[in-house]
């Protein structure tokens, strides 16, 4: 995806990317949105293999919900 290519149509207006990059993911037809409204997620460094890994920050946040629960439940 190159920036300022149409990503999606909405109502008939075109939703354009405002970078360049692999398309991570859109919301499905259907869904409600409203303007100004985020979506889908663009990863800017275009790599295709990237697109079915999880990056360090949700990894570290995952990890933190694990010790949460473990935690908890736990006590």
């Amino acid at each position: 995806m190159t920036k300022g290519s149409v990503v999606a149509v909405v109502d008939d207006y075109p939703v354009i990317a405002q970078v360049s990059g692999m398309v991570r993911g859109l919301l499905r037809k259907g869904v409600e949105v409203k303007k100004e409204m985020k979506v889908g997620d663009i990863d800017p460094r275009g790599k295709k293999e990237l697109c079915f890994t999880i990056s360090e920050k949700a990894r570290a946040i995952g990890g933190g919900v694990l010790e949460a629960i473990l935690y908890w439940y736990n006590r």
